[in-house]
Protein backbone atom coordinates (compact mmCIF):
# COMPACT_ATOMS: atom_id res chain seq x y z
CA UNK A 1 0.00 0.00 0.00
CA UNK A 2 1.45 3.57 -0.92
CA UNK A 3 1.62 6.58 1.14
CA UNK A 4 -1.15 8.01 0.37
CA UNK A 5 -3.65 5.34 0.60
CA UNK A 6 -2.22 4.47 4.07
CA UNK A 7 -2.85 7.92 5.13
CA UNK A 8 -6.32 7.96 3.51
CA UNK A 9 -7.18 4.24 5.68
CA UNK A 10 -5.38 5.63 8.26
CA UNK A 11 -8.05 8.96 8.27
CA UNK A 12 -10.78 6.52 7.18
CA UNK A 13 -10.34 4.21 10.69
CA UNK A 14 -9.93 7.33 12.81
CA UNK A 15 -12.95 8.68 11.60
CA UNK A 16 -14.65 5.49 12.30
CA UNK A 17 -12.93 5.58 15.93
CA UNK A 18 -14.89 9.41 16.44
CA UNK A 19 -17.83 7.88 15.48
CA UNK A 20 -17.79 5.78 18.08
CA UNK A 21 -16.16 7.29 20.12
CA UNK A 22 -19.04 10.19 20.21
CA UNK A 23 -21.61 7.64 21.90
CA UNK A 24 -18.96 6.53 24.52
CA UNK A 25 -20.72 8.43 27.04
CA UNK A 26 -24.37 6.70 26.42
CA UNK A 27 -26.16 3.91 27.78
CA UNK A 28 -25.38 0.59 26.33
CA UNK A 29 -25.74 -2.65 27.20
CA UNK A 30 -22.25 -4.42 26.84
CA UNK A 31 -22.35 -7.74 24.72
CA UNK A 32 -18.52 -8.85 27.23
CA UNK A 33 -21.09 -8.61 30.01
CA UNK A 34 -19.27 -6.68 32.28
CA UNK A 35 -21.09 -2.96 33.45
CA UNK A 36 -22.49 -0.80 36.20
CA UNK A 37 -26.17 -2.18 36.06
CA UNK A 38 -26.91 -5.64 35.87
CA UNK A 39 -30.18 -6.51 35.26
CA UNK A 40 -31.67 -10.23 36.12
CA UNK A 41 -34.71 -10.98 34.24
CA UNK A 42 -36.41 -13.45 36.17
CA UNK A 43 -36.45 -15.00 39.39
CA UNK A 44 -38.98 -17.60 41.25
CA UNK A 45 -39.33 -20.03 44.12
CA UNK A 46 -42.48 -21.22 42.96
CA UNK A 47 -42.97 -24.41 41.70
CA UNK A 48 -40.43 -26.39 44.28
CA UNK A 49 -37.31 -23.70 42.42
CA UNK A 50 -35.45 -22.08 44.41
CA UNK A 51 -33.17 -19.39 42.29
CA UNK A 52 -29.07 -18.90 43.40
CA UNK A 53 -27.66 -15.31 42.48
CA UNK A 54 -24.05 -13.90 42.05
CA UNK A 55 -22.30 -10.43 41.24
CA UNK A 56 -18.77 -10.19 40.85
CA UNK A 57 -16.36 -7.32 41.23
CA UNK A 58 -13.90 -7.59 38.37
CA UNK A 59 -12.12 -4.15 39.64
CA UNK A 60 -9.47 -3.61 42.73
CA UNK A 61 -11.63 -1.04 44.21
CA UNK A 62 -14.21 -1.58 46.79
CA UNK A 63 -17.90 -0.92 45.56
CA UNK A 64 -21.33 0.33 47.11
CA UNK A 65 -24.36 -1.10 44.90
CA UNK A 66 -27.78 -1.09 45.36
CA UNK A 67 -29.85 -4.73 45.27
CA UNK A 68 -33.20 -4.80 44.70
CA UNK A 69 -36.26 -7.06 43.81
CA UNK A 70 -39.34 -6.29 42.00
CA UNK A 71 -42.03 -8.93 42.15
CA UNK A 72 -43.20 -9.48 38.64
CA UNK A 73 -46.87 -8.07 38.35
CA UNK A 74 -45.98 -3.96 38.81
CA UNK A 75 -42.41 -4.21 39.94
CA UNK A 76 -43.11 -3.09 43.15
CA UNK A 77 -40.14 -3.90 45.86
CA UNK A 78 -40.11 -6.70 47.94
CA UNK A 79 -36.61 -6.40 49.25
CA UNK A 80 -33.71 -4.12 48.76
CA UNK A 81 -31.07 -2.78 50.30
CA UNK A 82 -26.73 -1.85 50.44
CA UNK A 83 -24.26 -4.41 49.31
CA UNK A 84 -20.39 -3.15 49.95
CA UNK A 85 -18.13 -5.30 47.75
CA UNK A 86 -14.75 -5.58 48.41
CA UNK A 87 -12.10 -5.65 45.69
CA UNK A 88 -12.76 -8.95 43.00
CA UNK A 89 -15.51 -9.75 45.89
CA UNK A 90 -17.91 -12.38 44.32
CA UNK A 91 -21.45 -12.16 46.70
CA UNK A 92 -23.96 -15.16 46.91
CA UNK A 93 -27.59 -15.54 47.68
CA UNK A 94 -30.21 -18.28 47.23
CA UNK A 95 -33.89 -17.24 46.82
CA UNK A 96 -36.39 -20.06 48.25
CA UNK A 97 -39.74 -20.65 50.21
CA UNK A 98 -39.90 -20.40 53.41
CA UNK A 99 -42.39 -22.43 55.94
CA UNK A 100 -45.14 -20.03 55.03
CA UNK A 101 -44.86 -20.53 51.52
CA UNK A 102 -43.34 -16.88 51.53
CA UNK A 103 -40.35 -16.17 49.49
CA UNK A 104 -37.24 -15.37 50.98
CA UNK A 105 -33.47 -14.67 50.97
CA UNK A 106 -30.45 -16.60 52.43
CA UNK A 107 -27.09 -15.73 52.17
CA UNK A 108 -24.28 -17.03 53.95
CA UNK A 109 -21.70 -15.15 52.46
CA UNK A 110 -19.80 -12.45 54.76
CA UNK A 111 -19.63 -9.16 52.65
CA UNK A 112 -21.35 -6.75 54.23
CA UNK A 113 -24.47 -5.28 53.95
CA UNK A 114 -26.33 -2.62 55.49
CA UNK A 115 -28.15 -4.13 57.13
CA UNK A 116 -25.88 -7.01 57.48
CA UNK A 117 -28.40 -9.79 56.67
CA UNK A 118 -25.34 -12.65 57.18
CA UNK A 119 -26.25 -11.68 61.23
CA UNK A 120 -29.67 -12.45 60.47
CA UNK A 121 -31.22 -15.96 62.07
CA UNK A 122 -30.10 -18.36 59.80
CA UNK A 123 -28.74 -15.83 57.20
CA UNK A 124 -32.55 -15.27 56.26
CA UNK A 125 -34.17 -12.58 55.29
CA UNK A 126 -37.92 -12.29 54.15
CA UNK A 127 -39.35 -10.77 51.21
CA UNK A 128 -41.49 -7.79 52.35
CA UNK A 129 -45.00 -6.73 51.50
CA UNK A 130 -45.06 -3.03 52.50
CA UNK A 131 -44.40 -1.63 48.59
CA UNK A 132 -47.72 -3.49 47.88
CA UNK A 133 -49.93 -0.69 47.22
CA UNK A 134 -50.81 -0.31 44.69
CA UNK A 135 -54.27 -1.66 44.43
CA UNK A 136 -53.25 -5.27 43.74
CA UNK A 137 -53.05 -8.35 45.25
CA UNK A 138 -51.02 -7.78 48.57
CA UNK A 139 -50.41 -11.05 49.66
CA UNK A 140 -46.50 -11.69 49.66
CA UNK A 141 -47.10 -14.45 47.14
CA UNK A 142 -47.54 -11.87 44.32
CA UNK A 143 -43.44 -11.36 45.30
CA UNK A 144 -42.66 -15.66 44.39
CA UNK A 145 -41.84 -13.92 40.78
CA UNK A 146 -40.32 -11.36 39.51
CA UNK A 147 -36.91 -9.97 38.27
CA UNK A 148 -34.15 -8.06 39.87
CA UNK A 149 -31.95 -5.05 39.48
CA UNK A 150 -28.24 -4.45 41.00
CA UNK A 151 -26.94 -0.74 40.26
CA UNK A 152 -23.73 0.48 41.28
CA UNK A 153 -23.75 3.77 43.75
CA UNK A 154 -20.42 4.25 43.43
CA UNK A 155 -16.61 3.59 44.47
CA UNK A 156 -15.75 3.20 47.73
CA UNK A 157 -11.94 5.40 48.82
CA UNK A 158 -10.53 6.51 52.16
CA UNK A 159 -11.22 9.92 51.70
CA UNK A 160 -11.80 10.97 55.34
CA UNK A 161 -13.62 7.96 57.30
CA UNK A 162 -11.74 4.56 55.46
CA UNK A 163 -15.03 3.09 54.29
CA UNK A 164 -13.15 1.34 51.59
CA UNK A 165 -10.61 -0.48 53.80
CA UNK A 166 -13.57 -1.38 56.09
CA UNK A 167 -15.41 -2.78 53.43
CA UNK A 168 -12.20 -4.50 52.22
CA UNK A 169 -11.78 -8.47 53.09
CA UNK A 170 -8.77 -9.14 55.61
CA UNK A 171 -6.52 -12.28 55.20
CA UNK A 172 -9.40 -14.00 56.94
CA UNK A 173 -11.52 -13.67 54.17
CA UNK A 174 -13.88 -11.52 56.16
CA UNK A 175 -14.52 -7.26 55.62
CA UNK A 176 -12.28 -5.77 57.86
CA UNK A 177 -15.12 -3.49 59.63
CA UNK A 178 -18.79 -3.72 58.26
CA UNK A 179 -19.60 -2.44 61.69
CA UNK A 180 -18.52 0.97 60.43
CA UNK A 181 -20.17 0.96 57.38
CA UNK A 182 -24.01 0.03 59.47
CA UNK A 183 -22.93 3.11 61.89
CA UNK A 184 -22.41 5.49 59.05
CA UNK A 185 -26.25 4.87 57.53
CA UNK A 186 -27.29 4.96 61.77
CA UNK A 187 -29.13 7.34 63.73
CA UNK A 188 -28.36 6.55 67.20
CA UNK A 189 -31.16 8.09 69.10
CA UNK A 190 -33.33 9.92 66.27
CA UNK A 191 -33.74 12.66 68.76
CA UNK A 192 -30.08 14.77 68.97
CA UNK A 193 -29.25 16.65 65.81
CA UNK A 194 -25.39 16.01 64.03
CA UNK A 195 -25.15 12.45 66.17
CA UNK A 196 -25.83 10.61 62.85
CA UNK A 197 -23.90 8.05 61.19
CA UNK A 198 -21.74 9.97 58.37
CA UNK A 199 -23.09 8.77 55.20
CA UNK A 200 -26.84 9.58 57.47
CA UNK A 201 -25.06 13.30 57.33
CA UNK A 202 -23.35 13.13 53.76
CA UNK A 203 -23.70 10.02 51.58
CA UNK A 204 -20.74 11.52 49.71
CA UNK A 205 -18.07 10.94 51.91
CA UNK A 206 -15.43 8.09 50.75
CA UNK A 207 -17.43 7.72 47.04
CA UNK A 208 -16.67 8.32 44.05
CA UNK A 209 -17.95 7.99 40.94
CA UNK A 210 -19.39 4.26 39.75
CA UNK A 211 -16.43 2.49 37.74
CA UNK A 212 -18.07 -0.31 35.96
CA UNK A 213 -16.97 -3.78 36.10
CA UNK A 214 -19.69 -5.85 37.52
CA UNK A 215 -21.07 -8.99 36.24
CA UNK A 216 -23.44 -11.60 37.66
CA UNK A 217 -25.71 -14.58 36.92
CA UNK A 218 -28.30 -16.53 38.26
CA UNK A 219 -29.90 -20.27 38.48
CA UNK A 220 -32.97 -21.53 38.48
CA UNK A 221 -32.65 -25.13 40.07
CA UNK A 222 -35.38 -27.72 40.94
CA UNK A 223 -33.67 -30.07 43.96
CA UNK A 224 -36.75 -32.44 44.07
CA UNK A 225 -36.88 -32.89 40.45
CA UNK A 226 -32.97 -32.62 39.56
CA UNK A 227 -33.31 -29.29 37.26
CA UNK A 228 -31.42 -26.06 37.19
CA UNK A 229 -31.05 -23.74 34.08
CA UNK A 230 -29.11 -20.86 34.30
CA UNK A 231 -28.14 -16.82 32.63
CA UNK A 232 -26.08 -14.26 32.64
CA UNK A 233 -27.43 -10.56 33.81
CA UNK A 234 -27.72 -8.07 31.24
CA UNK A 235 -24.72 -5.44 31.61
CA UNK A 236 -25.76 -1.66 30.92
CA UNK A 237 -22.40 0.53 30.45
CA UNK A 238 -22.76 4.65 30.72
CA UNK A 239 -25.12 4.27 33.48
CA UNK A 240 -23.65 7.48 35.24
CA UNK A 241 -20.74 9.31 34.81
CA UNK A 242 -20.68 11.09 38.10
CA UNK A 243 -22.57 9.23 40.82
CA UNK A 244 -25.17 12.00 40.98
CA UNK A 245 -28.78 11.81 38.59
CA UNK A 246 -29.95 14.59 36.78
CA UNK A 247 -31.51 16.30 39.62
CA UNK A 248 -28.32 16.39 41.62
CA UNK A 249 -29.00 13.28 44.07
CA UNK A 250 -26.18 11.20 44.89
CA UNK A 251 -26.47 7.88 43.66
CA UNK A 252 -25.32 6.37 46.97
CA UNK A 253 -28.55 6.38 48.67
CA UNK A 254 -29.48 5.42 52.81
CA UNK A 255 -30.90 1.59 52.84
CA UNK A 256 -34.45 1.26 52.88
CA UNK A 257 -34.84 3.90 50.05
CA UNK A 258 -36.33 3.49 46.58
CA UNK A 259 -33.09 5.13 45.32
CA UNK A 260 -31.48 4.73 43.23
CA UNK A 261 -33.48 3.43 40.27
CA UNK A 262 -33.36 3.09 36.89
CA UNK A 263 -34.01 6.25 36.18
CA UNK A 264 -31.15 7.58 38.41
CA UNK A 265 -28.40 7.69 35.84
CA UNK A 266 -27.23 10.86 34.65
CA UNK A 267 -26.79 10.13 31.14
CA UNK A 268 -29.84 10.71 29.02
CA UNK A 269 -28.20 9.55 25.69
CA UNK A 270 -28.57 5.81 24.93
CA UNK A 271 -26.82 3.58 21.69
CA UNK A 272 -27.55 0.28 19.86
CA UNK A 273 -26.00 -1.59 17.26
CA UNK A 274 -28.37 -2.36 14.45
CA UNK A 275 -28.75 -5.44 12.51
CA UNK A 276 -26.53 -4.05 9.83
CA UNK A 277 -23.89 -3.47 11.82
CA UNK A 278 -24.45 0.19 12.50
CA UNK A 279 -23.94 2.37 15.41
CA UNK A 280 -27.47 4.21 16.40
CA UNK A 281 -27.52 7.00 18.82
CA UNK A 282 -30.90 8.11 20.75
CA UNK A 283 -32.76 11.27 20.39
CA UNK A 284 -34.62 13.41 22.01
CA UNK A 285 -34.42 11.44 25.41
CA UNK A 286 -34.82 13.70 28.95
CA UNK A 287 -34.79 11.06 31.59
CA UNK A 288 -32.04 8.08 32.54
CA UNK A 289 -34.91 5.67 32.14
CA UNK A 290 -35.54 6.30 28.72
CA UNK A 291 -31.73 5.39 27.31
CA UNK A 292 -32.36 2.30 29.65
CA UNK A 293 -35.18 1.40 27.93
CA UNK A 294 -33.54 2.53 24.12
CA UNK A 295 -30.85 0.07 24.86
CA UNK A 296 -33.74 -2.89 25.34
CA UNK A 297 -36.28 -1.45 22.24
CA UNK A 298 -37.06 -4.13 19.85
CA UNK A 299 -40.01 -4.56 17.28
CA UNK A 300 -40.01 -8.21 16.87
CA UNK A 301 -38.74 -11.38 19.65
CA UNK A 302 -37.92 -14.47 18.42
CA UNK A 303 -36.59 -17.84 19.83
CA UNK A 304 -36.96 -21.92 19.63
CA UNK A 305 -39.33 -24.13 21.13
CA UNK A 306 -39.98 -27.83 22.07
CA UNK A 307 -42.20 -29.83 23.81
CA UNK A 308 -41.57 -33.05 21.88
CA UNK A 309 -43.60 -36.12 24.18
CA UNK A 310 -40.61 -38.84 22.87
CA UNK A 311 -38.19 -36.92 25.55
CA UNK A 312 -40.88 -34.86 28.25
CA UNK A 313 -39.85 -31.61 26.29
CA UNK A 314 -40.96 -28.45 27.93
CA UNK A 315 -40.21 -24.83 26.83
CA UNK A 316 -41.41 -21.26 28.66
CA UNK A 317 -40.35 -17.92 27.47
CA UNK A 318 -39.30 -15.10 30.07
CA UNK A 319 -40.87 -11.90 29.31
CA UNK A 320 -39.76 -8.72 30.82
CA UNK A 321 -40.01 -5.27 30.43
CA UNK A 322 -37.54 -3.97 33.39
CA UNK A 323 -38.50 -0.42 32.71
CA UNK A 324 -42.49 -0.49 32.29
CA UNK A 325 -43.28 0.84 35.50
CA UNK A 326 -41.87 4.10 34.92
CA UNK A 327 -43.80 4.43 31.88
CA UNK A 328 -47.48 3.10 33.20
CA UNK A 329 -47.46 3.68 37.02
CA UNK A 330 -47.06 6.42 39.21
CA UNK A 331 -48.09 6.00 42.57
CA UNK A 332 -48.84 10.01 43.72
CA UNK A 333 -50.60 10.75 40.43
CA UNK A 334 -54.78 10.79 41.27
CA UNK A 335 -56.32 11.09 38.48
CA UNK A 336 -54.24 8.71 36.52
CA UNK A 337 -51.93 10.12 34.11
CA UNK A 338 -51.57 8.96 30.88
CA UNK A 339 -49.35 6.48 29.88
CA UNK A 340 -45.80 7.13 28.31
CA UNK A 341 -44.42 6.20 24.63
CA UNK A 342 -43.90 3.69 23.98
CA UNK A 343 -46.10 1.48 26.52
CA UNK A 344 -50.18 2.56 25.82
CA UNK A 345 -51.94 1.60 28.85
CA UNK A 346 -51.68 2.75 32.64
CA UNK A 347 -51.77 0.14 35.98
CA UNK A 348 -55.11 1.62 37.27
CA UNK A 349 -54.77 0.79 41.21
CA UNK A 350 -58.51 1.70 41.56
CA UNK A 351 -59.51 -1.72 39.46
CA UNK A 352 -56.19 -3.71 39.53
CA UNK A 353 -56.89 -6.75 41.29
CA UNK A 354 -58.24 -7.86 37.76
CA UNK A 355 -57.26 -7.62 34.29
CA UNK A 356 -59.35 -4.78 33.98
CA UNK A 357 -57.14 -2.07 35.97
CA UNK A 358 -53.88 -4.00 34.40
CA UNK A 359 -51.37 -1.85 32.08
CA UNK A 360 -51.91 -4.40 29.44
CA UNK A 361 -50.07 -4.51 26.06
CA UNK A 362 -51.17 -6.37 23.30
CA UNK A 363 -48.66 -8.30 21.11
CA UNK A 364 -48.71 -10.58 18.17
CA UNK A 365 -48.30 -13.93 17.42
CA UNK A 366 -47.44 -13.07 13.53
CA UNK A 367 -45.51 -16.24 13.10
CA UNK A 368 -44.56 -20.15 14.09
CA UNK A 369 -43.03 -22.51 12.16
CA UNK A 370 -41.87 -26.37 12.77
CA UNK A 371 -38.24 -27.14 11.75
CA UNK A 372 -39.11 -27.85 8.72
CA UNK A 373 -40.51 -24.56 7.88
CA UNK A 374 -44.12 -25.02 7.82
CA UNK A 375 -46.59 -23.11 9.15
CA UNK A 376 -50.19 -23.12 10.20
CA UNK A 377 -50.89 -23.15 6.18
CA UNK A 378 -49.02 -26.25 5.36
CA UNK A 379 -50.75 -29.55 5.26
CA UNK A 380 -47.72 -31.84 6.08
CA UNK A 381 -48.09 -35.16 3.99
CA UNK A 382 -50.52 -33.77 1.38
CA UNK A 383 -48.76 -33.90 -2.75
CA UNK A 384 -48.15 -30.65 -3.48
CA UNK A 385 -47.72 -31.09 -7.64
CA UNK A 386 -46.69 -28.95 -10.38
CA UNK A 387 -49.47 -26.60 -11.90
CA UNK A 388 -49.89 -24.50 -14.92
CA UNK A 389 -49.88 -20.64 -15.02
CA UNK A 390 -51.25 -18.80 -14.28
CA UNK A 391 -51.68 -19.91 -10.48
CA UNK A 392 -54.90 -19.63 -8.64
CA UNK A 393 -54.50 -16.76 -6.13
CA UNK A 394 -52.84 -17.72 -3.17
CA UNK A 395 -55.30 -18.18 -0.05
CA UNK A 396 -54.88 -15.89 2.33
CA UNK A 397 -52.92 -15.80 5.62
CA UNK A 398 -54.76 -16.93 9.24
CA UNK A 399 -54.83 -13.29 10.59
CA UNK A 400 -52.23 -12.77 13.35
CA UNK A 401 -53.42 -13.62 16.15
CA UNK A 402 -53.21 -10.84 19.22
CA UNK A 403 -52.42 -11.43 22.81
CA UNK A 404 -51.95 -9.50 25.57
CA UNK A 405 -48.54 -9.28 27.71
CA UNK A 406 -50.40 -7.26 30.80
CA UNK A 407 -47.56 -7.77 33.65
CA UNK A 408 -43.65 -6.84 34.51
CA UNK A 409 -42.67 -10.25 33.99
CA UNK A 410 -44.47 -12.83 32.42
CA UNK A 411 -44.07 -16.24 31.33
CA UNK A 412 -45.23 -17.67 27.90
CA UNK A 413 -45.26 -21.57 27.98
CA UNK A 414 -45.99 -24.16 24.99
CA UNK A 415 -47.96 -27.04 24.89
CA UNK A 416 -50.60 -28.64 26.07
CA UNK A 417 -52.22 -25.62 28.41
CA UNK A 418 -54.30 -28.59 30.28
CA UNK A 419 -52.39 -29.11 33.40
CA UNK A 420 -51.38 -25.62 34.51
CA UNK A 421 -54.77 -24.46 33.74
CA UNK A 422 -55.58 -26.85 36.79
CA UNK A 423 -52.69 -26.04 38.74
CA UNK A 424 -52.41 -21.97 37.99
CA UNK A 425 -48.59 -22.33 37.31
CA UNK A 426 -46.14 -23.48 34.24
CA UNK A 427 -45.10 -27.00 35.03
CA UNK A 428 -40.16 -25.77 34.73
CA UNK A 429 -40.71 -22.29 36.13
CA UNK A 430 -43.66 -22.34 38.35
CA UNK A 431 -45.35 -19.06 36.76
CA UNK A 432 -48.37 -17.57 37.94
CA UNK A 433 -47.94 -14.96 35.87
CA UNK A 434 -47.96 -16.96 32.65
CA UNK A 435 -49.94 -17.05 28.92
CA UNK A 436 -50.15 -20.27 26.66
CA UNK A 437 -49.25 -21.00 23.27
CA UNK A 438 -50.48 -24.28 22.47
CA UNK A 439 -48.25 -25.50 19.60
CA UNK A 440 -48.83 -29.29 19.89
CA UNK A 441 -52.86 -28.54 18.53
CA UNK A 442 -51.19 -27.64 15.65
CA UNK A 443 -48.98 -30.52 15.29
CA UNK A 444 -45.94 -28.79 15.87
CA UNK A 445 -43.49 -30.41 18.41
CA UNK A 446 -40.50 -28.08 17.83
CA UNK A 447 -39.89 -24.91 15.65
CA UNK A 448 -39.62 -21.22 16.00
CA UNK A 449 -41.93 -18.59 17.30
CA UNK A 450 -41.91 -14.43 15.93
CA UNK A 451 -43.72 -11.86 18.41
CA UNK A 452 -44.74 -8.60 16.45
CA UNK A 453 -43.59 -5.87 19.66
CA UNK A 454 -44.79 -2.49 17.36
CA UNK A 455 -47.36 -3.30 14.98
CA UNK A 456 -50.47 -4.50 17.01
CA UNK A 457 -54.21 -5.05 16.32
CA UNK A 458 -56.66 -2.57 17.15
CA UNK A 459 -60.16 -2.43 17.60
CA UNK A 460 -62.00 0.92 16.18
CA UNK A 461 -64.64 0.32 18.73
CA UNK A 462 -62.33 0.11 21.56
CA UNK A 463 -64.69 -3.04 22.96
CA UNK A 464 -61.78 -5.01 24.00
CA UNK A 465 -61.91 -7.36 21.64
CA UNK A 466 -58.13 -8.05 20.33
CA UNK A 467 -59.60 -10.65 17.47
CA UNK A 468 -57.17 -8.82 14.63
CA UNK A 469 -60.23 -7.64 12.61
CA UNK A 470 -59.42 -3.98 12.85
CA UNK A 471 -56.21 -2.15 11.56
CA UNK A 472 -52.87 -2.50 13.10
CA UNK A 473 -51.52 0.08 15.24
CA UNK A 474 -47.58 1.45 15.72
CA UNK A 475 -47.05 2.37 19.42
CA UNK A 476 -45.49 5.73 19.53
CA UNK A 477 -41.17 5.49 19.25
CA UNK A 478 -38.70 5.84 21.76
CA UNK A 479 -35.73 7.65 21.28
CA UNK A 480 -36.00 6.86 17.54
CA UNK A 481 -37.15 3.16 17.95
CA UNK A 482 -40.16 1.87 17.47
CA UNK A 483 -41.30 -1.38 19.71
CA UNK A 484 -41.10 -2.12 23.14
CA UNK A 485 -38.35 -2.70 25.97
CA UNK A 486 -38.38 -6.07 26.02
CA UNK A 487 -35.72 -8.86 27.54
CA UNK A 488 -35.81 -12.44 28.66
CA UNK A 489 -35.05 -16.22 27.74
CA UNK A 490 -36.35 -19.21 26.94
CA UNK A 491 -36.17 -22.42 29.33
CA UNK A 492 -36.25 -25.64 28.09
CA UNK A 493 -36.60 -29.06 30.44
CA UNK A 494 -36.15 -32.38 29.09
CA UNK A 495 -36.73 -35.83 30.61
CA UNK A 496 -35.42 -39.30 30.23
CA UNK A 497 -37.25 -41.89 32.56
CA UNK A 498 -35.00 -44.75 31.17
CA UNK A 499 -31.17 -44.91 30.02
CA UNK A 500 -29.53 -46.82 27.19
CA UNK A 501 -28.97 -50.02 29.63
CA UNK A 502 -32.60 -50.40 30.28
CA UNK A 503 -32.12 -49.11 33.88
CA UNK A 504 -35.25 -46.67 35.11
CA UNK A 505 -33.35 -43.90 36.08
CA UNK A 506 -34.63 -40.23 36.17
CA UNK A 507 -32.43 -37.89 34.16
CA UNK A 508 -33.25 -33.99 33.68
CA UNK A 509 -31.69 -31.68 31.78
CA UNK A 510 -32.08 -28.14 31.05
CA UNK A 511 -30.67 -25.06 28.90
CA UNK A 512 -31.10 -21.49 28.63
CA UNK A 513 -31.90 -19.77 25.47
CA UNK A 514 -31.31 -15.98 24.89
CA UNK A 515 -34.28 -14.35 23.33
CA UNK A 516 -33.39 -12.65 19.88
CA UNK A 517 -34.74 -9.65 17.84
CA UNK A 518 -35.08 -6.79 15.73
CA UNK A 519 -34.84 -2.85 15.82
CA UNK A 520 -36.40 -0.43 13.67
CA UNK A 521 -36.11 2.66 13.60
CA UNK A 522 -38.94 5.18 13.65
CA UNK A 523 -40.37 6.28 10.77
CA UNK A 524 -40.07 9.98 10.17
Amino acid sequence: MNRKNLTSAVLAGLTGVAGIAATAQAVNINPDGLGQVLIYPYYTTNGGNATLLSVVNTTDNAKAVKVRFLEGMNTREVLDFNLYLSPYDVWTAALSENADGNPQLKTTDTSCTVPYLYLNEDHVQEFLPYALIDGGPTDLSRGAEGHFEIIEMGTLVDTTEGSATAATHDDSGVPANCTQLIAAWTDPDNTVVGDEGYWLQDSTVDIDPPSGGLFGGAAVVDVTGGFMVSYDAKAINGFSETGFDRFGESLHAEPGSVFPSLDSGDVTDGFVFMDDGSVLASSGLTRGVDAVSFVFMHDQLMNEYITAPGINAQTEWVITFPTKHFYVYEPSALPLVPPVAPFTTVWDSASAMGPEGWPCEVVSLDGIWDREEATPLDEPGQAVPPIVSPAPPTPPADPIIPFELCFETSVIAFGDPTEMMETGMTPVLGSANFHNINNEELGFHSGWVRLQLDDYPHDANADGNIDGTEAALSRDALGGLEGLPITGFAAQRFGNATLGDGADVLANYGGIFQHKGTRKVASS
